[in-house]
């Protein structure tokens, strides 16, 4: 039904004396409806629920307050007419049709060329976009696969019924991919491009000419085609939504509808039945998005009033319509108007007033409670405006009906036809006193097909009418359209300028009509926010100029050769119908990111990564909602890098291992090698990825690692050495290794006292690979050295004595106060001082020994006098007593002068020897305090 009044003529719940008021509409359409399936919600309740049962009709859906039916419209208006079944919804939906695409301006190019941070490229391809519309000229090249078959998966055509009737819903006919790849399928968009464009904003390829490629070039379509002409019309779409998304489950593939169509008078709450059952379709299922046209009323002026009514009386002047209204002739009055029941404890009355100068009342009405007996079924009050003469001015008319939780209805004033108007120039107040608030709708050209009435602007000073001061002042906000774009679930999209303008297919020049520059809010594009202050639009994107397919009926007409572009397969259009399926375009490409994120994920990430400039100003606002759309910004906001970790190539006969490097939390992985490891181990060279998914279905994938096959160095350590004992030698290993590392502690090229043995070199490359080579060391013989000295003490006063002989002789001695073969005990000065016997044989191997001699002060006591400290017994296997009675610092070196014990004791001690290899060794005994010092030559056994 177009308006209420209509819907109460057809329902039968007006007299007959009423009837007559309004145009009803043609009785051939009556007759051709009555039997016509259509959608119905009926509120949810036992007696309903019964109804629907005894009556075998089919639930098409459930929602919390709302049953969803499809009925023969005869029988439910006479159901409803006998008091069968209650709280049917009987939709106000005045449905309007509310592209060059705009991908550069919203950098959804860079997503589909996997540029700007991205990790591959985002096409749409596996997402389902659902459009719907006035339908689809599928026949366009931009809609069919390379290989000539179609992208359209479904093609549900509302305005016939048969030959294939979807028995879920029964009526339309739905017509599937095989259908339209064999030419049987008789549903295509014809008269008219609206759908098409919008189809080809969304998802065109661009195989016509290579030009005007949409949002998500590879995504599959559903199409819906809707009938403005079917009852309770939004119903229809919900179920449309249903459809597609029951589709996109058999075929588990998520799904973003579009829906650039819409109703500008409602509720404007998104609470309606449709919503609700829009709503409850979200909230179901994850990989589910919906996107909506804001509108293109925000070019009308102020035709919305927000009344807030407070004990003074307060009021608006509603405009008759000169042209006429839906509801009557010249100079009638039709508004709409929605209030909460919590909020309608107020008091109305309808009066004439005489327009500028005088502002007098010349006719009122008494006053009424808004609530007072409104019911689910709906009831009009109807009253006269009398003069002071008692003389009918005009009729005020007030429908209302109880809408779960809001009162809506319509407002319409006119010349009933049987008593004169006084004037053509009155302004109707609609007054107030009490307590609550109420929104107005009106606009004379609003939707042009169904004028409403105005609003006045221009009013007076208080000085002149002291009522103005509570006057309630139309504005220019909740001009968006109404049901499922008021959702908070959906997302609303406002209307910025995509381009200049264009070269048309007649070779003219097309510039745009506004002063309004490329990327600022059209003049048309609706405002928000909702009815109940929820930020509407939520974003804004190109719509104006914007150049999308164009189904071939309509291109094929020389009358559209100015509005096609130069290629002649594209259609200039504009308006939130095109700006809507660019951002719907993008909600696929980011479900193809995430298959499993949900219509709050995608819309948080859509409106924290807008673009923000000088025309948006700041946001959130009512024009650019949170700001233009980002698809760049929009998708990478779930993208997390990942790499690899791990060598490029494999030494022969190894393996490596590779593990990933990402900030995400996968709940899979999959390696192209199909391994789900968060590691694996490789001997094969390739090319390697790895994929990552999280709990939304985000998919990350990393940059080919590629893995080949490194080759080992060659490593030569040397030539095998047969050297002297206890002399230095040089390892230098050479090849192509780039670290060189031997065993035993070996530094390559640096001088060591070798073990006899095998010592093996092991050479690294830079690759990691590694080789070994080998070489051994082995001792030349030496013959055995003895050298005893037979005086082991002199003073340091006595003569120089010839030291002992060595064995073999003919070595030579060296040591302090050594010349040539005689020791001089002045030159050594005191202390223990060892002469080494040293014997070079035939192969240049030396070999020696050695014997200490201590020189001592000659007035000091020796070993046998010193009474003060003892050391015992000498020599000794195990255990040295040593026998102190002040405190002493003890040393013991052995013969090459390495200290191999210390410690500190002030009282005899016996002190453990068992670690000390056998062989001759000083032991040092010196006074703490004084530094008075003792040496002792000790041998252990």
């Amino acid at each position: 039904m177009k308006y209420i009044l209509t819907l109460i003529i057809l329902t039968g719940i007006w007299s007959v004396q009423s009837q007559k008021y309004f145009f009803p509409p043609d009785e051939s359409e009556i007759v051709n409806q009555s039997s016509r399936i259509e959608p119905y919600s009926i509120v949810k309740n036992k007696n309903n629920q019964q109804f629907i049962k005894e009556n075998d009709l089919t639930l098409v859906f459930e929602s919390q307050n709302w049953l969803f039916v499809n009925a023969q419209s005869s029988f439910m208006e006479a159901s409803e007419k006998n008091g069968k079944v209650s709280g049917v919804f009987h939709d106000l939906s005045i449905p309007q049709v509310l592209t060059d695409s705009a991908v550069i301006q919203h950098q959804a190019d860079q997503v589909h060329a996997g540029f700007g941070g991205l990790d591959t490229s985002y096409t749409g391809k596996g997402v389902i976009i659902g459009v719907i519309d006035q339908g689809i000229d599928y026949n366009h090249p931009d809609f069919q696969n390379p290989d000539g078959s179609t992208r359209v998966l479904r093609y549900w055509d509302h305005s016939v019924n048969g030959p294939h009737i979807p028995s879920e819903y029964g009526f339309g006919c739905v017509w599937n991919e095989n259908d339209i790849n064999q030419g049987i399928c008789t549903s295509i968009e014809t008269g008219s491009t609206h759908g098409t464009n919008v189809a080809g904003m969304a998802a065109s390829n661009a195989s016509a000419n290579g030009t005007n490629i949409g949002f998500a070039p590879e995504a599959s379509l559903i199409v819906v085609e809707t009938d403005f002409s079917i009852n309770n019309w939004s119903l229809s779409i919900a179920q449309a939504c249903d459809y597609i998304f029951k589709v996109a489950d058999s075929l588990n593939m998520p799904a973003v509808i579009n829906i650039s169509l819409g109703s500008y008078y409602g509720t404007h709450d998104g609470l309606d039945p449709a919503s609700e059952m829009i709503d409850s379709l979200l909230n179901a299922k994850e990989g589910r998005i919906v996107v909506c046209a804001a509108g293109n009323s925000g070019k009308q002026g102020p035709y919305h009033v927000h009344g807030e009514v407070t004990q003074d009386t307060s009021f608006v002047w509603m405009i008759p319509n000169p042209a006429g209204t839906a509801v009557g002739s010249a100079n009638t009055i039709l508004v709409e108007f929605c209030t909460d029941t919590v909020n309608s404890d107020f008091f109305f009355s309808f009066s004439a007033d005489r327009p500028a100068p005088f502002y007098d009342i010349r006719g009122k009405t008494q006053f009424h409670h808004f609530s007072q007996g409104v019911t689910m079924d709906g009831t009009v009050l109807e009253e006269p405006i009398l003069n002071n003469n008692g003389e009918v001015i005009a009729h005020a008319f007030i429908y209302r009906q109880l809408l779960r939780e809001q009162i809506i209805g319509q407002i319409a004033v006119f010349d009933p036809g049987f008593a004169p108007i006084d004037s053509s120039s009155y302004r109707f107040r609609f007054q107030t006193y009490g307590s609550g608030q109420y929104d107005f709708w009106g606009g004379a050209n609003v939707v042009p097909t169904f004028p409403h009435s105005e609003f006045e602007t221009n009013i007076p000073d208080t000085s002149i009418l002291p009522d103005i001061a509570h006057y309630h002042m139309p504005d220019t906000l909740q001009t968006i359209v109404d049901l499922w774009n008021c959702s908070e679930r959906v997302i609303s999209v406002g209307n910025v300028k995509n381009r200049m303008g264009h070269t048309s297919f007649n070779g003219t020049e097309y510039v745009g009509p506004t002063p309004i520059q490329v990327g600022e809010i059209a003049m048309t594009s609706s405002k928000g926010p909702n009815r109940i202050g929820i930020v509407k639009p939520d974003v804004s994107a190109a719509g104006d100029i914007s150049l999308a397919s164009g189904s071939f009926s309509w291109l094929n007409n020389p009358a559209n050769h100015g509005n096609m572009d130069e290629g002649g397969l594209h259609v200039r259009n504009g308006g939130t119908s095109m700006a809507s399926p660019a951002v719907a375009g993008i909600a696929a490409l980011y479900l193809q990111k995430c298959s499993k994120a949900n219509y709050n994920d995608f819309k948080t990430d859509l409106t924290n990564n807008t673009v923000i400039d000088s025309f948006t100003g700041s946001v959130p606002n009512y024009a650019y909602g949170y700001g233009k759309a980002n698809a760049l910004s929009t998708v990478l906001a779930k993208h997390q890098s990942v790499t690899i970790d791990g060598p490029n190539g494999i030494c022969p006969g190894g393996s490596i291992d590779l593990s990933f490097v990402s900030g995400m939390s996968p709940i899979l992985i999959q390696w192209s090698n199909g391994s789900n490891a968060s590691t694996i181990v490789t001997t094969i060279p390739n090319d390697y990825t790895v994929n990552l998914e999280d709990d939304l279905g985000c998919i990350s994938r990393s940059p080919i690692h590629p893995v080949s096959i490194y080759s080992d160095p060659v490593i030569n350590a040397g030539s095998d050495q047969l050297i002297c004992p206890n002399t230095q030698t040089v390892l230098n290993a050479t090849g192509t290794a780039s670290v060189y590392e031997w065993t035993n502690n070996v530094v390559n090229g640096e001088p060591f006292y070798p073990s006899s043995g095998i010592y093996i070199v092991t050479g690294t490359n830079t690759s990691g690979c590694s080789s070994q080579d080998s070489l051994s060391i082995e001792f030349l013989s030496t013959l055995p050295v003895s050298y005893n000295e037979s005086i082991t003490t002199i003073g340091v006063n006595q003569n120089a004595f010839n030291v002992s002989p060595g064995d073999p002789l003919g070595g030579v001695y060296s040591g302090n106060g050594i010349i040539g073969t005689s020791f001089h005990p002045a030159l050594a000065g005191v202390g223990l001082h060892y002469v080494t016997y040293s014997y070079t044989d035939g192969n240049g191997c030396i070999a020696s020994d050695s014997s200490a001699i201590e020189v001592y002060e000659d007035a000091g006591l020796n070993d046998q006098e010193d009474k003060e400290w003892l050391i015992y017994p000498n020599p000794t296997s195990n255990e040295l007593f040593i026998e102190v009675y002040t405190p002493v610092k003890i040393s013991i070196q052995d013969m090459t002068g390495r200290i191999v014990f210390t410690d500190n004791t002030s009282t005899p001690k016996l002190t453990s020897l068992k670690n000390l290899k056998s062989g001759i060794y000083v032991l040092s005994l010196l006074a703490i305090g004084s530094n008075q010092e003792k040496t002792f030559r000790i041998i252990k056994n």
